[in-house]
C-alpha cells in the first residue's frame, strides 16, 4: 500500500479520546492524572494466566483496577435492583451493528468467551455481560431479565407503533432477574446462551425447561424471533477487565419471510431504546470489507441527537481489506475527516474459527498489528490498534461516565426517596389500637385549624385562591358596588317636552326622538340604549367588580320616566288636592327601587357560604389527607357540607326576611341625613332636566345642534323664565326623596347582611361544626370502636399503593446503602494509598471522592 505521505502524528492525535468529550475527572479535578498509559506487563491480554495463583503487585494501576471494579458493580448492583425502572438512567456501554461486521468476535475478544453463531443475525435478544477482575475461579452466572410481557393481537402479532415501539413486547415494570444457571468452565458458555436465548424467544414456556441438564425433552423451536428481554452474564475471573455492556440484536434491513417485515422495526427500536439514553456510551461495529455509507445502525445514531458524540467505532474483519482504494476509506475514517464519531475509532482482529482458543487469537492480532501496513504507515494510529487496547479505553471511558453521573443518580436515588417518604406519610397503616382516641384527635386538630382559619392565622388556602379574609372583601365589595350600580335611575326627556317648549305659532310640531349624537348628554342621564356613567350619591362609583358573581348586574338599573312616576304620583294621590303630593307616593316609589334586592341578597349570603366551605374542605383535606380513601374521609366530607347547607338555609331565611322588610315597609330615622342627600340629589336633577328642556327648546327653534360651541353658550344664557314652568317639578322632587331614601337603606342593608354573615355562618362554624361532626360519627357512643374501625379501613387500592411504595422504599434504601459504602470503599483505599505511596495525592482516591461526590 501506498505511503499516506503524512507527518507522525502528534498525542492529540493519537489518543481516541483526547478529542472528545471533556474529561470530566480531569475538568473536576486538575491536579490528577487524566491519561494513563498501562504498561506492557499490566496489560489485560491473553498473557495473564486464567487463574493466578500469585499475588498481584500494588501500585497505582492496581487501586485503579480496585476502583474501576467498585465503581462498575455499583452501577450493576444499581441497574439490577431495577433503578432504571424509576425513570434513572445509569451508564452503560451498548454494542451496535448491522448483522454480520463481527459484533459477535468483538464480544468474544472483550469477555473471553465463546458465543453462539449463526449465518446472518445470531444476537436475538439483548445480552447483558458484566466482567470483573476476580482472585477466585472463574465463573459465569447467568440470569434472565423479565422485563417485558409479550402480549400479541388476536392474530398472534402486533405491528410496532408510536406508542408501542416494540410492538407485541410491553413493559411490565418488574426488577426480579431469574436465575438461569451457574458455570464454572468456559467451555459451556456457548450452549448455555444458546438456551438462554431460547427460554427467551418462548416467552409462554418455564425457564427451568431450558437449563442445560433439565432440557433433554425440550423443543428447540422458537415462539418469537426476537425479544427485548435480556439474558445477563455476570463473569468474573483473574485477569478480566472491569467492565459492563450490552450486545444487542443486529441492526436488519431484511426478513427471510415478508410476514415479518415488522421485525425490522421492532430491532430498529429496541436498538433506539438504548443508544438514545444520555448516558450510554455506543461502540458501533464496522465491517471494512464494506462501506460504511452502508451501515444502517450508524444510520440510526446519526438520526438520534447527541449520540454521534457517545459514539465510538470498531472496525473489525481487518485482514480482508481486499485493495488500496477500499483501505482509503477507512484511512480518511481514522483520520478523523469521514464519519467523525466524539470517541473516534478502533480496529480490532478475530480469528473467526471458533475452535481457536482467546489466547492464540490474541497473539495472532498482536502479530498482524505488527506488519505493514499497521506498523508503518499506519504507526500513528499503534494506540487504537489491538483487542487489549479496546479493553482497556473502554475501562477509562466507562470509569469516567460513572464518576461523572454519580452525582445526578445519587440526588435522583434521594429526590425519589424523600418522594415516597412524602407519599408514605399520607398512607400510615390503619390504626388498630384506642382508633376512638385517635380519631378524636385528629378532630381536636382539625377544630384548631378551622379557628386559625376563621381568625387569619392558617394558611390553609386552595393554591388559586387568597386567604378568606381577603375573599370575604372581595365579595362584600362587589356587593356593596351591585347595590350602587342598581339604584334607580330618572330619563330626563319625555314626548311632551317639545310640544310644551315649542313656539307660539299655528304650525303642528312633529314629535322628533332626540338622537344622542346631536347632543352632549349629562352625565347622569339615561336613555334608551346608554347608561349614566357619574354617580349622584357622594360615594365613589367603581368601573367593574371583582367577581364574577355580579357581572350580570353590570349597567342594569330601575330606569323610571318622568310619565312613570306622573302615574305613581296620581295614583298614589288621595287627599283629592290637586298638584299635592302625597308621601305614599314616594314610599312606593322607594319599594319600588329595592324590590330587586331580594335576588341580590341570595347571591351574596349563598357565595359567602360556598366561600367558606372550600377552605374548610381544604382543611380537611390537609387535616385528614392520610385517610383520603377512606370511608372516614367521605363521611367526614357528607358531615361538613350537609352542615354548611343547614346553615346557610338558616342565613338566606334570615336575610330574606329583612330584604322583605326593606322592600314592604321603608322607614328611616335619619331626617338630617335624608335632608342632606336629598338635596344634593335635587340639585343634580333640576340642573340636568334644566340641560333636557333648554336641548329641546333649542332644537325646535331650529339651532343647528352639530354646533357643540354654539349650543353651549346659548345654554349658559338661557334662564329659566325662558323655558316656563316645567309640569315634572313634583315628579324631580319625589325622585329625588327616592335617591336620598336608597343611599340610606342600601348602606344599612349591607351593613344588616355583613353582620349576619359573622353570627350566623362564621361563628356558627367556629363554635359548632367540629362537636357536629364528632355527634355525627358517634366517636364515643355505642360500637363507637367497631363504628371508626371500619371507617378507618382502607379500600384495596390503597392497601397495594402502600405496599408497592414500601417495596420501592426497600430498592432505594439499599441503593442508598450501595452508595455509601462506595464512598467507604473509596476512602479505605485512599488511606491505604496513602501510606504506601507516601502522600502522593495524584492517585489519592480521597481526593477522587470528594470532588466527585
Amino acid at each position: 500500500m501506498a505511503s499516506t505521505g503524512r507527518s507522525p502524528a502528534t498525542k492529540e492525535e493519537m489518543d481516541p479520546f483526547f478529542t472528545c468529550e471533556r474529561d470530566i475527572v480531569s475538568e473536576r479535578r486538575p491536579f490528577l492524572l487524566t491519561h494513563f498509559v498501562f504498561p506492557a506487563n499490566l496489560s489485560l491480554r491473553h498473557n495473564v494466566p486464567a487463574q493466578s495463583n500469585q499475588p498481584i503487585e500494588k501500585g497505582p494501576f492496581h487501586y485503579y483496577a480496585m476502583e474501576m471494579k467498585s465503581l462498575v458493580q455499583k452501577i450493576q448492583d444499581l441497574r439490577h435492583l431495577g433503578i432504571e425502572d424509576s425513570k434513572i438512567v445509569l451508564p452503560k456501554i451498548c454494542v451496535v451493528g448491522d448483522q454480520s461486521t463481527g459484533k459477535s468476535s468483538l464480544i468474544e475478544g472483550i469477555s473471553e468467551i465463546k458465543v453462539p453463531r449463526d449465518t446472518g443475525t445470531c444476537t436475538r435478544c439483548p445480552m447483558e455481560i458484566n466482567l470483573s477482575d476476580s482472585h477466585g475461579p472463574w465463573q459465569c452466572v447467568m440470569h434472565i431479565a423479565h422485563r417485558y410481557t409479550y402480549m400479541p393481537n388476536n392474530r398472534g402479532t402486533q405491528l410496532p407503533s408510536k406508542a408501542k415501539p416494540l410492538g407485541p413486547w410491553v413493559a411490565s415494570g418488574g426488577n426480579e432477574d431469574e436465575h438461569f444457571t451457574t458455570l464454572f468452565e468456559k467451555n459451556d458458555v456457548k450452549n448455555a446462551i444458546w438456551w438462554a436465548q431460547l427460554a427467551v424467544l418462548n416467552p409462554q414456556m418455564d425457564t427451568k425447561e431450558f437449563v442445560p441438564g433439565n432440557n433433554q425433552n425440550t423443543q428447540k423451536t422458537a415462539l418469537v424471533k426476537f425479544s427485548p428481554n435480556a439474558v445477563r452474564l455476570d463473569i468474573s475471573g483473574a485477569g478480566l477487565p472491569n467492565l459492563s455492556f450490552y450486545d444487542l440484536p443486529g441492526v436488519i434491513s431484511q426478513t427471510e419471510q415478508d410476514g415479518e417485515k415488522y421485525l425490522v422495526r421492532l430491532v430498529e427500536n429496541l436498538v433506539k431504546n438504548y443508544v438514545s439514553q444520555k448516558h450510554c456510551i455506543v461502540i458501533l461495529t464496522l465491517t471494512m470489507t464494506d462501506d460504511a455509507t452502508n451501515s444502517s445502525a450508524a444510520r440510526i445514531i446519526r438520526d438520534i441527537e447527541g449520540a454521534k458524540e457517545r459514539t465510538l467505532g470498531v472496525l473489525t474483519k481487518p485482514d480482508r481489506v481486499s485493495n488500496a482504494e477500499s483501505f482509503d476509506q477507512w484511512l480518511e475514517i481514522l483520520d478523523r475527516k469521514k464519519f467523525t464519531l466524539g470517541h473516534g475509532y478502533f480496529v480490532i482482529k478475530n480469528n473467526p474459527n471458533p475452535l481457536v482458543s482467546h489466547a492464540q487469537a490474541r497473539m495472532e492480532e498482536d502479530i498482524f498489528f505488527t506488519q505493514p501496513p499497521w506498523n508503518v504507515e499506519l504507526a500513528a494510529y499503534g494506540n487504537s490498534f489491538g483487542t487489549a487496547k479496546l479493553q482497556n479505553s473502554l475501562s477509562e471511558l466507562l470509569r469516567k461516565q460513572i464518576l461523572g453521573c454519580l452525582p445526578s443518580i445519587i440526588g435522583q436515588i434521594d429526590e425519589k426517596v424523600d418522594a415516597i417518604d412524602n407519599e408514605l406519610s399520607t398512607l400510615p397503616n390503619p390504626p388498630t389500637e384506642d382508633v376512638q382516641r385517635i380519631l378524636w384527635g385528629k378532630t381536636s386538630d382539625l377544630e384548631r385549624k378551622i379557628q386559625e382559619i376563621f381568625d387569619g392565622n392558617s394558611s390553609v388556602t386552595p393554591a388559586a385562591k387568597k386567604p378568606l379574609q381577603e375573599e370575604w372583601n372581595r365579595v362584600v365589595i362587589d356587593f356593596q358596588l351591585a347595590l350602587s350600580k342598581t339604584r334607580p335611575v330618572l330619563d330626563m326627556t319625555t314626548s311632551t317636552d317639545e310640544q310644551d317648549l315649542a313656539e307660539d305659532s299655528d304650525c303642528e310640531i312633529l314629535m322628533v326622538s332626540i338622537s344622542p349624537k346631536k347632543r352632549k348628554l349629562s352625565a347622569d342621564v339615561k336613555v334608551e340604549g346608554q347608561t349614566e356613567s357619574k354617580s349622584t350619591s357622594a360615594s365613589p362609583k367603581k368601573s367593574s367588580f371583582n367577581t364574577s358573581l355580579f357581572q350580570n348586574r353590570e349597567g342594569t338599573a330601575h330606569r323610571f320616566t318622568l310619565s312613570a312616576l306622573a302615574e305613581i304620583k296620581v295614583r298614589s294621590n288621595t287627599v283629592g288636592v290637586p298638584n299635592q303630593l302625597d308621601p305614599r307616593a314616594i314610599e312606593n316609589l322607594n319599594k319600588k327601587s329595592v324590590e330587586h334586592w331580594g335576588k341580590l341578597t341570595a347571591t351574596f349570603v349563598k357565595a359567602l357560604h360556598r366561600l367558606v366551605l372550600d377552605i374548610l374542605l381544604s382543611a380537611l383535606h390537609e387535616e385528614f389527607n392520610q385517610y383520603h380513601q377512606t370511608g372516614l374521609y367521605q363521611e367526614l366530607d357528607r358531615i361538613m357540607k350537609e352542615y354548611l347547607v343547614t346553615i346557610q338555609d338558616s342565613h338566606l331565611n334570615y336575610a330574606q326576611e329583612y330584604w322583605r322588610s326593606e322592600h314592604e315597609q321603608p322607614f328611616t330615622m335619619a331626617q338630617i341625613q335624608h335632608q342632606t342627600l336629598m338635596k344634593q340629589a335635587l340639585e343634580t336633577l333640576k340642573a340636568r332636566r334644566f340641560s333636557a328642556r333648554a336641548t329641546v327648546w333649542l332644537k325646535v327653534r331650529g339651532y343647528d345642534m352639530t354646533d357643540e360651541k354654539l349650543i353651549s353658550d346659548r345654554k349658559k344664557r338661557m334662564s329659566q323664565e325662558e323655558l316656563g314652568a316645567d309640569r315634572y317639578a313634583q315628579e324631580i322632587e319625589m325622585m329625588a326623596s327616592s335617591l336620598a331614601y336608597y343611599e340610606i337603606a342600601r348602606s344599612r342593608f349591607l351593613d344588616v347582611l355583613c353582620q349576619s354573615t359573622h353570627t350566623k355562618l362564621i361563628r356558627k362554624c367556629r363554635a359548632e361544626l367540629v362537636n357536629n361532626i364528632r355527634d355525627e360519627l358517634q366517636i364515643f357512643g355505642d360500637n363507637g370502636r367497631e363504628r371508626c374501625l371500619v371507617l378507618m379501613a382502607e379500600d384495596t387500592e390503597r392497601q397495594n399503593r402502600r405496599v408497592w411504595l414500601y417495596k420501592e422504599r426497600e430498592k432505594f434504601a439499599k441503593a442508598q446503602e450501595w452508595i455509601s459504602t462506595l464512598r467507604n470503599e473509596d476512602l479505605e483505599m485512599a488511606d491505604s494509598e496513602t501510606a504506601e505511596a507516601g502522600g502522593n495525592v495524584a492517585w489519592t482516591s480521597c481526593a477522587r471522592a470528594e470532588a466527585e461526590f
